[in-house]
């Protein structure tokens, strides 16, 4: 593998970084501590856990040591668990580490070791070999990214990014300037990632599937105060909120929703092509 310099790829993916930072209406602790209890409903209501899952139990034995790069609730680090030996979890969010945490307990899982750091940080002090390294909608807001990847490349036998493809969400565009005024600015994904790792001399397998994007509630209620804080509205946003949300939404099952699918990238990096 070639060593890493600052080329055009790495220049675009950290102006987006920039950009996507510079446009959020708060910063990453909040946002993840706002969405922290929220996090489990996600990926309850949505498949990619399913559809990713089974790739990477293929790749592990009852032996195996994991890598995850931001955990969250833990919806693959549980089952991971149950089949590898060692977890170790780089998770900066106190929240997410909180409900991790729980979730863990729940499930009687002791083998997994959580760091508390962004995992830019982490990175240096982690103890290898580990068969697999896991981020799943986790990369896009590391600068350093390059570093970051080589390193995971001399820690683990394979490296595994599960983001999305850049694509626009129309309707949530159209959500968001109706409500903000403002354009949206996604954070780098794999329309920035793979340019960035042919420009490392990395070649990686990418296989780019459907899975859905629902956003699903209990009630109208919940629906409603979970937009208005996404989108930073107060009270009196109430009723535009509403008009814009509901010829979105429907209910299926007795919960109400926004039920979409969108296509998500999965790049599976082997160090053994790299070495």
């Amino acid at each position: 593998m070639r060593s890493s310099r600052t080329k055009a790829a790495l220049r675009r993916w950290k102006k987006r970084i920039a950009l996507y930072r510079a446009t959020r209406p708060e910063g990453d602790e909040k946002a993840w501590e706002r969405i922290a209890e929220w996090y489990p409903d996600w990926t309850r209501y949505n498949d990619y856990v399913e559809m990713v899952l089974p790739r990477l139990l293929g790749a592990i034995e009852p032996t195996s040591r994991i890598l995850e790069i931001g955990p969250g609730s833990g919806a693959f680090t549980v089952p991971l668990a149950r089949v590898a030996r060692e977890v170790v979890a780089v998770e900066p969010s106190a929240g997410m580490r909180t409900v991790l945490m729980c979730n863990l307990a729940e499930a009687g899982i002791t083998n997994v070791h959580i760091i508390p750091q962004k995992i830019e940080e982490a990175v240096e002090g982690l103890w290898g070999p580990f068969d697999l390294t896991l981020a799943s909608y986790a990369l896009y807001n590391v600068e350093a990214v390059d570093q970051v990847i080589s390193r995971l490349l001399r820690l683990s036998e394979h490296v595994v990014a599960l983001m999305g493809t850049g694509e626009p969400r129309e309707w949530y565009r159209d959500l968001a300037w109706r409500l903000r005024g403002q354009e949206v600015v996604s954070p780098p994904q794999l329309n920035y990632f793979y340019p960035l790792l042919l420009e490392m001399g990395i070649y990686a397998d990418v296989d780019v599937f459907w899975t859905t994007c629902n956003y699903v509630y209990d009630s109208e209620g919940a629906l409603m105060e979970w937009w208005r804080r996404h989108f930073h509205l107060s009270e009196s946003d109430r009723p535009a909120l509403r008009e814009a949300l509901l010829p979105l939404v429907e209910w299926k099952d007795g919960r109400i929703g926004i039920y979409r699918r969108s296509r998500a990238a999965l790049v599976w990096i082997e160090r053994r092509r790299h070495a």
